[in-house]
């Protein structure tokens, strides 16, 4: 081997031991892993006849369910629950949307709060909602989600018709953040 090489050889041994120091494999049990799932519930599309009865009387409310269930197994590690609502009403009214919670036999165990309130004539709007840290272990009970939308009167007595043209769409998605840390 030439003297140039053994120099060189040298200097990349020096540099190498320099810029390294111990590794510490212990760093591996303050490791966390952090999922976050997202799960789109509900896109409706609501037209002025769902709003109005067979005959063509205006009924304030109309509903929309959809099964979700959460696995047990997840329980020690669901951290955040967020509910988000996309809203676009071109209804000259304001619209009240409330999600609840329904279990296996089909009764009311949770209202999500607040109630979102939806303006008239209003473009794009998004709400986001988060379950109280304390409120989360009702997700494990609950068999279905309900989109409960009232149809708030007029401020001048005027009624919808079958033909009316507004439309109220509703986007909803349920996001659950998990933190799978060593427990």
């Amino acid at each position: 081997m030439s003297p140039s090489k053994i120099v060189l050889s040298l200097i990349i041994i020096i540099c190498f031991q320099s810029c390294t120091k111990n590794v510490d494999f212990d760093q591996i049990d303050d490791a966390s892993i952090h999922i976050t799932y997202v799960s789109t519930l509900v896109y409706l599309n609501l037209t002025a006849p769902k709003f109005l009865d067979t005959f063509n009387q205006e009924i304030a409310v109309t509903t929309d369910a959809v099964e979700a269930t959460i696995t047990q197994d997840s329980k020690p590690y669901l951290e955040k629950v967020e509910f988000t609502v996309v809203t676009n009403n071109l209804f000259p009214r304001n619209f009240e949307l409330s999600i609840i919670f329904y279990d296996a036999l089909g009764n009311s165990i949770y209202t999500l709060q607040p109630t979102i309130v939806v303006p008239p004539n209003s473009s794009e709007l998004t709400t986001i909602i988060e379950i109280p840290q304390v409120d989360i272990p009702v997700i494990y009970e609950t068999k279905s989600f309900g989109f409960y939308i009232y149809l708030a009167p007029s401020s001048d007595g005027s009624t919808i018709s079958m033909n009316d043209t507004a439309t109220l769409e509703l986007k909803s998605s349920v996001k659950l953040f998990f933190n799978y840390q060593k427990i």
